[in-house]
């Protein structure tokens, strides 16, 4: 019987992996060399939200929910702007964007209505990730990411 995984390779979306019975992160790492061809020799694998990356002999199987991210950060920078305070922390590559999110928003000191307003926009763009993205898909080399706490933009009819 196969076991199915999802795994997110750096800033690769999501994909479905299908491995052999009761796989370790060894069997994981083994199949993306192999068959997808990628340099794993500085690769770290994490679940999903999960602050650590996994030893080799960790198993894959028996997770409710087995998404894991794949990425060479052991941990990014986050800088987080609102207003004229400016946040910082280090999260895992997995972390989720509703995670940081959530981290933000209590560092800013907002009300639980006030706080259903706002969203993290990359700096400098307009662009508001998900919340289901892994923080990792938006790093480069540098394993940084700069983010401002913006209000969201309401669609009034």
């Amino acid at each position: 019987m196969k076991s199915i995984i999802f795994l997110a390779v750096e800033a690769e979306a999501v994909d479905r992996i299908e491995l052999g019975k009761s796989p370790v992160v060894a069997d994981l790492l083994h199949f993306l060399e192999k068959e997808r061809g990628i340099d794993v020799a500085e690769l770290l694998i994490f679940k999903e939200d999960g602050d650590e990356p996994l030893e080799h002999n960790h198993p894959l199987h028996g997770h409710e929910n087995p998404i894991f991210h794949a990425n060479r950060c052991r941990q990014v920078h986050v800088s987080v702007h609102y207003g004229p305070n400016t946040f910082e922390r280090h999260f895992a590559p997995s972390s989720t964007i509703a995670k940081i999110t959530r981290w933000a928003i209590e560092r800013a000191g907002l009300g639980r209505e006030e706080a259903e307003e706002h969203v993290l926009q990359l700096h400098g763009t307009a662009t508001q990730p998900p919340l289901s993205t892994h923080l990792g898909s938006l790093t480069s080399k540098n394993c940084a990411v700069v983010f401002d706490l913006v209000r969201k933009k309401l669609v009034q009819g």
